[in-house]
């Protein structure tokens, strides 16, 4: 059975992948990565522009001039902007954050890195990331970014993704197979 990729993947995909091809053929890769992390933390705090970039009710030229205003102080690259204009040209800014991951991933893979996603219930403190961040590169090696992210439903432990493997020690894992344990009895 063929596998289906949703046609907002393959945007991405086709999307982030011609920017890198651009960014590595002007050498402004790490530029656009800085770009792309000033643009993701402001997405991250603000559900009200999150929300208006992906509304179909916003036109595309609205978006632009609206991302253009924010980032008007944070000197984005040339090439960030001409691609921000591409993006509302094509009516394809509702596609920016998966862009930005894609890239962020084709970055990735390219310089060998190895990308861990660790999910917590509650937030980690700094020595905690840390104590998880040297077990996993003296398990992984030392070319190891990490991802953060909190789930209050898994009640607590931890679901660690790399790659395609998956280690979930969340006490929702353990609810859901004590549950399958007692159906089986």
């Amino acid at each position: 059975m063929a596998s289906k990729i949703s046609s907002g993947d393959l945007i991405s995909e086709r999307y982030g992948s011609a920017l890198y091809d651009l960014a590595s053929e002007k050498k402004c890769i790490d530029s656009i990565l800085n770009d792309f992390e000033v643009a993701e933390k402001v997405l991250k705090e603000s559900s009200e522009l999150r929300q208006v970039i992906r509304s179909p009710l916003v036109n595309s030229d609205e978006k632009l001039n609206i991302l253009l205003k924010i980032f008007s102080q944070s000197n984005l690259h040339d090439l960030t902007t001409t691609f921000l204009k591409v993006l509302s040209d094509n009516k394809r800014i509702s596609n920016l954050i998966s862009i930005i991951l894609q890239f962020k991933k084709i970055n990735s893979e390219k310089r060998g890195d190895i990308t861990a996603d660790i999910t917590s219930a509650d937030e980690l403190s700094e020595d905690e990331k840390n104590n998880i961040t040297n077990q996993l590169k003296n398990s992984l090696g030392q070319k190891l970014s990490l991802n953060f992210d909190v789930d209050k439903d898994i009640i607590g432990g931890l679901i660690v993704r790399v790659g395609s493997k998956m280690i979930d020690t969340s006490i929702l894992n353990k609810i859901n197979k004590l549950k399958i344990a007692m159906k089986g009895a």
